[in-house]
Parts: C-alpha cells; structure tokens; sequence
C-alpha cells in the first residue's frame, strides 16, 4: 500500500514520535483506518480534540485518490461533530469518492464508534495536482 506524505507526516508517518500513526487499507473504492484515542488527544476533559478528529477525517479523504494514482490537496473540508469522541474509545475512520474528474475528487468521509454510532463525518474538496505543483511543493512520486 502506497503512503501519503512522508515518514513524519503528523497523521500516517510512521517515524513521527508525536503522530498518530494510522494506516488505512484499501475497502472497495475507499479506504478504511482505526484509532484508539488516548489521553493526550484531549480537548475537553475525556473527549478527542476536534482538530484530531478533523485530521483524521482529512487524511481518510486524501488517501481516496492516492489509491487511485492521483496526487491531491485539500482545497475544502466540511466537517459535522456528531458525538463526541471519547478517550479510550476505538473508532473507523472510512472514506469513499462521490465525484471523479481529472482535476477534482469529492470525497465523503465518516467516523464511526464501535457500536456503529457516527461521531463525526466530513465531505471534502480534492484537487489533483499537476507536476509542476508537485515539484513545487517538493513531492517525488509516492510509493
């Protein structure tokens, strides 16, 4: 499976102390991840910060297209919090495209707790990029 980024993306990287170090698998035209919140994910006492919740939604987003050879970045990402995220839960992160252009992907996302119940689901704007913005941006070909 190809990886978003780079070993120390905050995230997927894997050699990122201070990550999140979530792997997502490839689930039909879509992906699926897992990830057990902990104490210092907190925003209000026992509940997932919103900007980690935020994260994992965009990243669940940006690996769609990864999958499918394309190169993107987030232009929007819309986010309902549906339930709150609570520490020491586990929870699926999924996302699957809605739309697919040669420069555009939207892309639906949610997350869901161990009994099904949605916490939080996000649509997000994917634009593909062209080599030039890739080389200014400083990113190779992913594997």
């Amino acid at each position: 499976m190809s990886r978003l980024g780079f070993d120390y993306c905050f995230v997927c990287g894997e050699n990122n102390p201070h990550g999140l170090h979530i792997h997502f698998e490839k689930d039909g035209d879509g992906v699926v991840g897992y990830f057990h919140t902990e104490p210092h994910h907190m925003g209000w006492p026992n509940v997932q910060h919103g900007g980690i919740t935020s994260s994992l939604l965009d990243e669940a987003s940006a690996y769609v297209p990864l999958h499918l050879g394309l190169v993107t970045v987030t232009a929007e990402l819309n986010i309902a919090f549906k339930k709150p995220i609570r520490v020491g839960e586990r929870v699926r992160i999924e996302a699957h495209p809605t739309k697919i252009s040669s420069r555009l992907l939207l892309v639906d996302a949610k997350i869901t707790g161990e009994d099904g119940e949605e916490k939080a689901s996000s649509k997000a704007k994917m634009i593909v990029l062209t080599k030039a913005q890739k080389e200014e941006l400083g990113i190779g070909e992913l594997s």
